[in-house]
């Protein structure tokens, strides 16, 4: 099993994002693996016969896929046809490459945007995921994560690959992209709060506040993450969260006061999306993992990062 190997070769795709970072950095902290980190160039997922070559070549013995083409609220509603399209690619492509050269085992990054809307019952458990389609917003992107379990589980019955996939819901942390129009809600906020600062002027957020959402940091998803990895039984699918709601009226406000700003004004005539969503996370805690980022300390150490950061921030 993958927790007695000694210096496998992992390799982590979109190792360039904000959770691609987070669990480089809990990886190289364990000293036990040979990292894989190529860059979009090194590893071209939309590009098929460059895929395979670089498997053939490295041949990874455990793969943490990330890679994905990933907006926020609006950007997901702008770019359906970009977002499906071009997940699909990049999974189709990575897929192909694993049914010929096989990892021992694999971790796929999929989104509590897949999950079945409207929803029945909160908080979202796994058992519900199959059972209907996304919301509209949000399909391009979600129908194409989802889809990739159709691949793992073909391969998991065909060549016996082992596999983890990992349903996160709204992460958040050091190294996110800071995108104001098409980005995920914190980040946005994050960097609203920052230009508002510097220019004196309120912050502006969307809707009127009393959303919900359920936050994970990227430190203790990246935990979950090789969490699932070292477990000897077959976690098949599994919801990866805080297990709690926060409103984005607490989430406007724990921003602006780290931010010293001292005015919000929530705009309800702007789209805010699901009304509710929080995330079953019963299962990983009942295997004896569970997060220790709160909100407001998570929230704290991402403003100040990204205030400290502002220049080479992504946006």
């Amino acid at each position: 099993m993958i927790k007695k190997a000694v210096r496998e070769r992992v390799l982590v795709t979109g190792a360039g994002g904000v959770l691609g970072k987070a669990v480089i950095e809990k990886l190289m902290a364990t000293g036990k693996w040979d990292l894989l980190l190529p860059t979009s160039s090194e590893l071209n997922l939309l590009d098929f016969r460059k895929t395979l070559d670089y498997f053939e070549q490295n041949d990874p013995k455990v793969v943490i896929h990330l890679a994905s083409k990933v907006y926020g609220l609006a950007g997901n509603m702008k770019n359906q046809w970009q977002a499906v399209s071009e997940n699909s690619a990049i999974n189709h492509n990575l897929f192909m490459a694993l049914a010929k050269f096989p990892a021992k085992k694999f971790f796929f990054a999929g989104t509590v945007a897949s999950y079945p809307f409207p929803y029945h019952e909160m908080p979202l458990k796994e058992v519900m995921f199959w059972d209907g389609n996304p919301h509209n917003g949000e399909f391009g992107y979600a129908m194409a994560k989802r889809h990739a379990y159709s691949y793992l589980k073909i391969l998991r019955e065909e060549i016996g690959m082992n596999f983890v996939y990992g349903v996160f819901t709204n992460l958040y942390g050091e190294h996110d992209r800071f995108d104001i129009e098409n980005g995920h809600v914190i980040p946005s906020l994050i960097s609203k709060a920052h230009t508002a600062r510097r220019e004196g002027t309120v912050l502006e957020v969307w809707g009127d506040g009393s959303a919900q959402r359920d936050f994970l940091h990227v430190s203790d998803a990246a935990r979950a993450i090789l969490f699932c990895l070292e477990q000897d039984d077959n976690l098949d699918l599994v919801n990866i969260s805080s297990g709690q709601g926060h409103t984005i009226r607490h989430i406007a406000q724990c921003i602006a006061k780290e931010a010293g700003v001292k005015e919000i004004r929530f705009n309800s005539d702007k789209p805010v999306g699901i009304p509710v969503r929080i995330v079953d996370n019963s299962l990983l805690k009942q295997k004896g993992f569970k997060p220790v980022v709160d909100i407001e300390d998570g929230l704290a150490r991402t403003y100040h990062w990204y205030a400290e950061h502002y220049e080479q921030a992504r946006r």
